[in-house]
């Protein structure tokens, strides 16, 4: 039993090492190259949209084709961490949690930290929601700018911590890289992927 006790426990981020390019957006905003994998695999969830992800010297672009009809219910999370920093378990002032309505095209900030290492909340007038609808899905567009996203600098740090979490308002879900019936992603950036921000167009 003594030699059980001086066992340390392993990490879970050692097995959940996901790292994906996302390119630079051009004067077209070419979502279709920026495509992130599909992570249902690694999830087990069912596939409900296809996720696109762009970055500029700007900020961030998100496009989400959601393949369903849109319910009021609906709403899509977004954990970013500006300087991917593995080697910590707890939200540092990087660290973002961000919750977007396609229903009422609108986003809120809702990182909580704990300790004095903390960010201004970003004001939701950053943001830039759109919502295009169509008979059974919708295209649901997403803008933060670099001044909603605390440490935001391309040029001299070039990776992303990244997640997210899709929800249907009857609780189906869909997530990233790892899913939160198992892991409390909110809590943990070490779990969530690296985005490497290539300069390819």
């Amino acid at each position: 039993m003594s030699v059980l006790k001086e066992l340390k426990p392993l990490s879970p981020a050692a097995f959940f090492d996901v790292r994906t390019n996302v390119l630079k957006a051009d004067k077209k905003r070419s979502f279709k190259k920026g495509l992130l994998p599909d992570g249902t695999g690694l999830t087990g969830d069912g596939c409900l949209a296809k996720v696109a992800l762009l970055w500029s010297p700007t900020g961030l672009f998100l496009e989400m084709l959601a393949k369903l009809a849109i319910d009021e219910g609906d709403f899509l999370e977004l954990f970013i961490d500006t300087r991917d920093l593995k080697n910590s378990n707890v939200m540092t002032r990087f660290c973002h949690h961000f919750i977007f309505y396609p229903e009422e095209e609108v986003g809120i900030e809702v990182t909580r930290f704990r300790g004095d290492d903390s960010h201004e909340i970003a004001d939701p007038s950053l943001f830039s929601v759109k919502t295009t609808v169509k008979r059974s899905s919708y295209l649901f567009e997403i803008g933060i700018p670099k001044e909603a996203l605390y440490g935001y600098d391309p040029a001299e740090f070039k990776r992303l911590g990244f997640t997210y979490r899709f929800q249907k308002k009857n609780g189906e879900k869909m997530h990233f890289n790892l899913s939160s019936d198992f892991f409390h992603i909110e809590k943990h950036p070490a779990l969530w992927a690296s985005l490497n921000l290539s300069e390819e167009k």
